[in-house]
């Protein structure tokens, strides 16, 4: 069950602590793969890169469940 966490007397639902935790983890996999060069395989880079984001902040929202 995931905790719902309070800073500064604002509440941070889950959902919420995963899109912020989401941001430092997609940038590194952003990273990776402009070293790697697999973007230059993509047709459409913003889309791409924001399918990765909600695929991370998924799998985040997935983990934190369990």
């Amino acid at each position: 069950m995931p905790i719902d966490l309070e800073i500064g007397g604002v509440y941070l639902p889950p959902i919420a602590q995963a899109l912020l935790l989401g941001v430092p983890v997609f940038l590194v996999l952003d990273w990776i793969l402009r070293r790697l060069g697999v973007l230059q395989f993509v047709w459409h880079e913003a889309l791409f890169e924001g399918a990765l984001y909600v695929c991370v902040c998924a799998t985040l929202i997935l983990v934190m469940g369990a």
